[in-house]
């Protein structure tokens, strides 16, 4: 049994990803891929040699050869089918391809389903079409080949002569009358008998079969015509086999014509329908009679009214039709050939393919690839093919971007089901805030982008209000109720500002909504891309800084009620020779988004514990460094080790350490797990900028904290005139003498003047830190400034 071959194809596309996704989903397909080319002299060799059945083309090509013109050179000089591939469906890129006659035409980004149908249904095509050449060819030799025998019949010697019969093949020259009876039926016998007996007009069909051969038919004429003294009877004999051959396939292929479910109509040069069959009439929804001499041109309906006729009657057309029945729609290809009938008339012959179940899957298909799974809203295809079409026809549109606040914690807490189930309530909520006219998009994650065909301050505000409305209710789910916010950035197109460019402002005013508090709205300006670029450059310059060590320790002592240098604070600084230095207020949260911090918190340590036995050398050694840790570092157990190989491969007792933390940093379990195991090391705890944030008087009596130190944010305006600065005289008074009564050290930073250095004294802070009596300064300037000030006046705290 033959095995059938599967069918082969050849890529023409400059994008390795894209040929690596087509070889992958046509592999699945059973189809054969012969090889790929990016320019004409390539794809021309690969025919040569491989002779696909169907050529893949990408129409935009990376070198300077576009696909429509590789495909008209292919089009001259071989017959092999095209189908065009690309991202863009303008009218104009569609009219150019539509010349060269392709067989398909997919947009990117398309699906498996559709590629492989869409190959399928064109060699299909290309198989009908080579099979009805193929017939018409058969047809025309059968017309060339007619030539006849000339049949002598002689009653007198009872013989029959055949002349020039060389076309007969083996039938004998010369055999007696009743031999040449014999080759016939019993019928067919009598009366020829018959008309020999009385030299009459007779026509008949001889079938004649020969061991080992062909069956072949001869059409037999005896005439009235007689001559050597009316004995000599003349007749003719033809070798009709080949005929009725055509004949019977004729037959056969009429018969499937008439059955097969593809519609096929046959009209003359003029395009007056000679022939149609069954199933076309069953889309047009009529009989064949009322089909025969209408104008071909005429009976299909136009898209719109005002549409002009189009011209059918085009050797090599392929096009599409949609034609409504009885409320059925068919969409059907119409592939036209035209062919010579052997008499040197032109007739046309059309084939019209049902792909109406194939255009349903493929809109299932772009339905599933422009909609998020999930929560049914669009999904980023969708959104950057809607996006796309907005800045291509310069029509005002705005982008409001949405992200809702802390959802993180959500899924991690109570599940990804919950989570769902509140990305879908969310989506719901959003199609019922917005105009009928606008789109809710899920862009990935917890955002959401809505797009709106205005840029009016007024109704951006109305929608953007009733988006925020959407979470003033609790969100319900199967683990419960939960209050939430979002965060929304809005943008609007200004000019021919690119999609992917608005679609970027959108989401940094989003950002800047996050950064801001969340839950609330801020619109797009060039100042918050400003502030999103240099915290760009800072997120990417920081791993080169720590790299670099550009990111340096710097100090600021902290001194006693006497005068004494008791401890001094370590603080973290970042120069750039290139740019000036970058404010910790700025690098140091984008370091703990992006994870830097744990490098960061490394480098300080190591830095301290160089500064510790640096000191140690000059005689301070009993002077404490204070080290700032953030709450994203002790969400890492792996500190834990690291503090104490650090603190053994500098020989650096733990006790010399104070470790400064914020009250918000114990919010968390795990924060508080990890400092308490870093406190068993030996090193100090210290609550920093203790009366902002989170802090409460009920955190002292935890037993975690070791010292405070108060912010500056509480110190009175001096002198202290007013109601509101004495209170905050006497709050600050009242906390540092409880703290002395709990045993907990109270260090007053931020001290500037003499006024807040005499107050500090006066209300009994143990230590005070601040511009008074220092900057932070280098390790050398920290000697320089020890060994000038507190050479023989070190305490031990």
């Amino acid at each position: 049994m033959t095995k059938i071959m599967a069918p082969s194809v050849v890529i023409v596309e400059d994008s390795l990803v894209e040929i690596m996704n087509i070889q992958n989903i046509l592999a699945e397909a059973d189809i054969r891929v012969l090889g790929t080319a990016i320019n004409t002299e390539q794809l021309f060799a690969l025919i040569e040699k491989e002779s696909p059945d169907l050529i893949l083309m990408d129409i935009n090509l990376g070198g300077g050869e576009s696909g429509i013109d590789i495909a008209k050179l292919v089009a001259e000089q071989f017959a092999v089918p095209i189908v065009f591939t690309t991202s863009y469906c303008d009218d104009t890129t569609i009219s150019n391809a539509l010349k060269v006659s392709p067989y398909g035409y997919l947009v990117k980004p398309y699906g498996a389903l559709s590629l492989t149908t869409t190959i399928l249904v064109a060699l299909e095509r290309k198989r009908i079409e080579h099979e009805l050449a193929s017939s018409n060819r058969r047809f025309a030799m059968a017309s060339d080949m007619a030539k006849l025998g000339v049949l002598e019949i002689d009653s007198a010697s009872s013989s029959i002569i055949i002349e020039s019969v060389d076309n007969l093949f083996d039938f004998p020259r010369k055999l007696t009358v009743e031999k040449f009876l014999s080759l016939f039926t019993d019928e067919q016998r009598l009366e020829m008998a018959e008309a020999i007996r009385l030299k009459t007009n007779y026509l008949t069909t001889l079938q004649l079969k020969i061991a080992g051969r062909e069956t072949r038919w001869y059409q037999v004429v005896l005439s009235d015509v007689v001559w050597e003294k009316d004995y000599v009877q003349i007749g003719a004999i033809q070798d009709i086999s080949i005929l009725q051959h055509a004949q019977s396939n004729l037959t056969i292929a009429d018969r499937v014509v008439s059955e097969i479910k593809e519609g096929v109509l046959v009209c003359d040069a003029n395009g007056s329908i000679v022939k149609a069959n069954k199933a076309l009439c069953e889309m047009l929804g009529c009989e064949p009679s009322e089909l025969i001499s209408q104008d071909i041109n005429k009976i299909f309906p136009k898209e719109r009214r005002h549409d002009p006729r189009p011209d059918y009657l085009m050797d090599g057309l392929r096009t599409d039709l949609t034609i409504v029945n009885e409320g059925r729609r068919y969409h059907l290809v119409m592939s036209v050939t035209s062919f010579d009938n052997g008499s040197g008339e032109t007739h046309f012959v059309a084939i019209l393919t049902d792909v109406s179940d194939l255009k349903s899957s493929e809109n299932q298909l772009k339905l599933l690839a422009f909609t998020d799974a999930l929560t049914g809203a669009g999904n980023r295809n969708h959104l950057n093919n809607l996006v796309e079409t907005f800045s291509e026809s310069c029509e005002p549109f705005s982008i409001i971007f949405i992200d809702i606040d802390e959802f993180k914690l959500i899924n991690d807490t109570h599940g990804h089901e919950v989570g769902d189930e509140i990305l879908r309530t969310c989506a719901s909520r959003f199609k019922a805030a917005i105009r009928q006219d606008d789109s809710v998009f899920r862009f990935g994650g917890d955002e959401f982008v809505v797009v709106t065909g205005t840029t009016c301050e007024k109704h951006l505000s109305n929608v953007t209000f009733r988006l925020s409305k959407c979470f003033s209710k609790s969100f319900k789910t199967s683990s419960g109720s939960f209050n939430i916010s979002a965060s929304i950035g809005v943008a609007t197109s200004t000019g021919n500002i690119p999609a992917v460019d608005l679609l970027k402002n959108a989401d940094i005013a989003m950002f800047s909504a996050k950064q801001n508090g969340k839950n609330n709205t801020v619109v797009f300006s060039e100042d918050l891309s400003k502030n999103i670029e240099y915290q760009l450059f800072i997120q990417q310059g920081l791993k080169s800084a720590i790299q670099n060590k550009q990111i340096t320790a710097y100090y600021q002592p902290i001194i006693g009620a006497k005068g004494e240098i008791i401890a001094i604070e370590a603080l973290a600084r970042w120069y750039i020779p290139s740019h000036g230095p970058i404010s910790p207020d700025k690098f140091i949260p984008i370091a703990e988004r992006s994870n830097h911090i744990h490098d960061i918190g490394l480098l300080m340590l190591d830095e301290v514990c160089f500064a510790i036995k640096t000191i140690d050398r000059w005689g301070f050694s009993n002077v404490r460094f204070n080290l700032n840790m953030s709450a994203v570092q002790l969400q890492n157990s792996g500190i834990i080790d690291l503090f104490a190989e650090r603190f053994a491969f500098h020989n650096i007792s733990a006790k010399r350490i104070v470790i400064e933390i914020t009250e918000s940093t114990l919010q968390s379990e795990k924060a508080r797990e990890v400092l308490t195991a870093i406190k068993q090391l030996g090193v100090t705890i210290s609550i920093d900028d203790f009366g902002t944030g989170f802090s409460c008087i009920s955190e002292l009596a935890d037993e975690a904290y070791d010292s405070i130190k108060i912010d500056r944010s509480l110190l009175p305006d001096f002198p202290l005139e007013t109601r509101g600065e004495l209170r905050r005289s006497l709050i600050i008074e009242n906390v540092v003498s409880m703290c002395e009564k709990l045993g907990m050290p109270c260090t007053l930073e931020g001290l500037e003047t003499a006024e807040q250095v005499n107050f500090a004294k006066k209300i009994g802070a143990r230590a005070m830190q601040g511009f008074y009596f220092s900057k932070p300064l280098s390790l050398e300037g920290l000697m320089e400034f020890l060994q000038a000030e507190f050479a023989t006046r070190t305490v031990n705290v």
